[in-house]
């Protein structure tokens, strides 16, 4: 079988700024769902990486399946309130432009 590998910057909104053969839907905010034109033959493996990110942001790739992959984006953020001694791990969902490639075998 011949490798397929499809890659492509997308922005903060879900439009894609580079790259084909694929589209992008965002359901809640730091989630994004990539689909492929075209399915691979086994599900790919898919690399993400955050543009322009912040050092407190997390980028997860989900993807078990043939045509296409979850991306998620979270904002970890540690607060303390004045006069506490202990500090508190705030994680949220957000949006965030980011890379991705995905490699496989074509179906």
């Amino acid at each position: 079988m011949a490798q397929k590998i499809i890659y492509g910057t997308v922005s903060e909104d879900g439009t894609i700024i580079s790259g084909q053969e694929f589209a992008v839907e965002t359901t809640e905010p730091g989630i994004y769902i990539i689909t492929f034109a075209q399915a691979f033959a086994s599900p790919p493996c898919v690399v993400a990486t955050l543009k322009n990110w912040g050092a407190d942001n997390q980028i997860v790739v989900d993807n078990d399946e043939r045509d296409k992959c979850q991306i998620k984006i979270w904002d970890l953020e540690v607060t303390q309130t004045s006069g506490s001694t202990g500090s508190k791990l705030e994680v949220r969902k957000e949006n965030s432009a980011f890379n991705f490639i995905a490699i496989g075998e074509e179906s």
